[in-house]
């Protein structure tokens, strides 16, 4: 049985700049990695330096470990956007993997389960699960900087891109939901739990949707590669990168059994990126 909502997409527009904008992506990274990893070899070549390094940098960036110790409410709002956005671009690289696959019948029929099956409806849970984890720590950090900014917080034009630009894709992804969930019955409406709120399934047919969806999808998926360009130029590719020269460094300072960063209740650092 089919589950997907099938409409036209431009996909091969859309494929071209998928490569045009990975690719640019990839180099503007290198480019900073370069800029961020300036005398770093030494420590890398240490004795189990590697392992080490990865252990800070898990702890760092995967468990906001610092953040927490500073304000776990803050730590909350990060995980949320962090992670939200995670899940939902591992959704876009599922979907980007499986389908070429698919075409060269390499996909051992995970493409059908996924996308036309059963496995549909844990694409859609998934994603309203991460979409919604995403919206509400969004708006938390919009909330803040609105109302409850303090005077380390540095309103700058780059954070404030950075949180609407993810606030947009999350707002045209549900709606994009939405706009799917009219057209399915109840029973499968439920596993997109936070877009049903907004509409009833099956309230229209597919020949009133279908350019609306067409639309909307452009409009989403575009928007998702003009993120894609600009990340490595905001601050969440800083939030990324600090912590593994951070790790770099930490590791030439315990070899010299100097001070040892991810000690963080003796050395509090007096800022932190990020919303």
């Amino acid at each position: 049985m089919q589950l997907m909502v099938d409409y036209p997409k431009p996909w091969l527009l859309f494929g071209v700049a998928t490569v045009i904008s990975l690719g640019y992506m990839g180099y503007a990274f290198i480019l900073k990695w370069r800029a961020w990893n300036r005398g770093a070899e030494e420590t890398r070549r240490a004795e189990g330096g590697r392992g080490r390094a990865t252990w800070i940098w898990l702890a760092e960036v995967l468990l906001q470990r610092q953040l927490f110790v500073l304000s776990p409410g803050r730590w909350l709002m990060h995980i949320l956007i962090f992670y939200g956005f995670a899940g939902l671009l591992f959704l876009s690289l599922l979907a980007s993997v499986l389908r070429p696959l698919a075409l060269l019948g390499l996909d051992r029929g995970l493409s059908s389960f996924f996308f036309q099956g059963e496995g549909h409806l844990f694409i859609k849970l998934w994603g309203d699960a991460f979409g919604l984890a995403l919206l509400a720590g969004l708006v938390a950090a919009l909330f803040r900087r609105l109302f409850f900014r303090s005077v380390q917080l540095d309103n700058s034009q780059a954070d404030v891109i950075l949180l609407v630009s993810l606030l947009w894709l999350a707002l045209t992804g549900f709606a994009l939901e939405a706009l799917r969930v009219a057209l399915v019955p109840v029973w499968q409406a439920r596993y997109s739990f936070f877009a049903q709120l907004f509409v009833s399934p099956g309230a229209y047919t597919y020949n009133q949707l279908q350019p609306w969806l067409t639309a909307l999808w452009s409009l989403h998926a575009f928007s998702v590669l003009g993120l894609m360009l600009y990340l490595p130029h905001s601050k969440l590719m800083h939030s990324l990168l600090a912590p593994v020269v951070i790790a770099m460094n930490a590791l030439g300072e315990q070899d010299r059994e100097d001070i040892y960063w991810p000690d963080v209740k003796k050395h509090r650092p007096t800022g932190s990126p990020g919303a």
